[in-house]
Formats: structure tokens, sequence, C-alpha cells
């Protein structure tokens, strides 16, 4: 295993009020111009990561829900490729006839991690199960209705370890963490949150119960993405928390991979590797039946 994974939170600052202000939109897409000040953000980050020394280059780059509009997407595959980076982003909208979806997606390069070589990237999609209630409200004032991706997804990244996926309201979804629990390094939350205080209480929460590492890029609109890591020393636990609203940031933070590895499969090693003890119940589970992508 790799010491650290490094993943860039961006909190890119989409206006939702003026992405998508038209209550009976048909179909539901974001406003052209908020859509391209929002892409001209993600850029101008990704831009830096294609030309920063290698060493100091992120593995993945997280951007929040609800980022990128479709006329955009495709291009994401390419940054993939240019960056040599793993790159997570919360899309626009999925309107199909009165359905509608809330997606993300994935997108990784052959030859990943970065450094190893580069080629053209591959890709795909996981959904949210659960609207927010001001979503579920706002899709229903359009006459559509939420179709909910049902589906857990798990990202074998290898060496750098095993990662669990979802998008902003999920994160207060306990079937989820019970599948997550022995199987994960890492859970990233994609999000459009303005309850920030809830998301940081429920971050300590949730990474003591699951025992991983907790990332959540949320919006800049309203701040509050947190990165997290269950350390013995409380003042190393949160490896960075960002506060304040309309706020363009990208930060690079560093989450321990091999030595969790092995407080997660040994309970008398973690303080030893300097982490907090297992949670009762904790079971080491990796298997070959585990719901994952590769």
């Amino acid at each position: 295993m790799e010491k650290e994974l490094k993943v860039a939170i961006v909190q890119t600052t989409l206006d939702n009020k003026v992405a998508w202000r038209t209550k009976k939109q048909q179909p539901i897409k974001m406003d052209y111009a908020e859509a391209a000040r929002v892409w001209n953000e993600i850029i101008h980050t990704l831009d830096n990561y294609v030309n920063i020394e290698e060493f100091r280059k992120p593995d993945i780059i997280l951007f929040p829900e609800l980022s990128v509009a479709e006329r955009f997407e495709s291009e994401i595959k390419n940054l993939a490729y240019q960056t040599g980076c793993i790159i997570i982003t919360g899309l626009d909208f999925k309107t199909q006839g009165n359905k509608v979806e809330n997606k993300a997606l994935v997108a990784i390069p052959y030859g990943w991690p970065h450094g190893y070589g580069r080629s053209r990237a591959k890709t795909f999609y996981f959904g949210k199960r659960f609207p927010s209630s001001v979503e579920k409200k706002f899709i229903e004032e359009c006459g559509k209705e939420f179709i909910p991706c049902n589906q857990f997804y798990i990202l074998d990244a290898r060496e750098y370890g095993r990662i669990g996926l979802a998008i902003c309201a999920d994160f207060y979804d306990i079937e989820r963490f019970a599948l997550y629990k022995g199987r994960i390094q890492h859970l990233f939350i994609l999000a459009y949150n303005k309850d920030v205080k809830s998301f940081n209480y429920l971050c300590e929460a949730i990474s003591r119960l699951v025992y991983c590492n907790v990332v959540i890029c949320n919006t800049g609109h309203y701040g509050g993405s947190i990165c997290f890591s269950l350390k013995d020393k409380e003042w190393k636990r949160y490896i960075y928390r960002h506060e304040g609203a309309n706020l363009f940031t990208s930060q690079v933070v560093r989450l321990p991979v091999r030595d969790f590895v092995d407080a997660q499969k040994t309970d008398n090693m973690a303080h030893e590797k300097g982490f907090k003890n297992r949670p009762p119940g904790y079971k080491w589970q990796y298997n070959d039946s585990d719901n994952k992508k590769e």
C-alpha cells in the first residue's frame, strides 16, 4: 500500500438560484451563463494541476455536486487524461422525459496513478439515492419525478485503498454505512449542502462508525468542505476544514493509507500506528464479491 492518498478538494461557487431559476423548465438544465462561469473555475484549477510538479500533484480531484453542465461533461474525460488524475464531479440534473436523476461522473486515466504513464480515460457514473427536501420540491414543481440510484459503489484505487462514493443527502443513509463498514479506507461525499454544521458533526460520527477517512467536497456557495481522519490525537483529526460562503477554493490534502490499513486489520495496531481504536463489531471484510469499479 502507498503511504498517502493526495486529494484535491475544489469548491466551485455555483449559485443554485441563478442556475435553476425557472420552475417550469423543460427539461431541467443549468443556466447557460452560470454554467460557463463555474466551468471557468474548473478549467483554471485544472490548468494549475496540469503544470504542477509531479510530487505535489493530487491523485484524485473532487468537485461538488451539480458542478458540471451537460455541454461540458465530455470534457471531463480529456481533463483526466491531461492531468493524469482521477476526476470525480457532480453533474447537472439528467432529465429523460418525466424522470430526473442526480448523478456524478468518475473519470479514470488508464495507467493511473499519474507518473506511471498516461493515456485516455475511462468513466463510470454513480447516482444519488435520496434528494434533499428542497431538491425534491423543485423537481416536483417542474412537473417531474426524481429517480433514485439504489446502487452503492466502491472505487478500488488499489494501493491507495478503497473509496466509498455518495452524493449529499445520501450522507444520512445508514444502510450505506453498514455496507461500507470494513470495506473502505476513504469515504467521499460530493455535496451542495446549506446545513454545513450538520455535515460537520456527521463527518466525525460516520468516520468513527465506519472507521474510515471522510472527505466532504461541498459547494463554495455555502462552504463547509472537510477532510477528517481518525488520528489518536484530536488536533490531527481535521486535516482540512473550510468555513465561509461564496468562496472559490482549491486545497490538496493527504489521507493516510498504509498505516490506516494496518489499524483496520488489527485492533491492537491502531494506537501503535497513531489512530483511534476500531469501533465495536468492526470486521475487516475485503473479498472479491464487493460491488466495485476498477
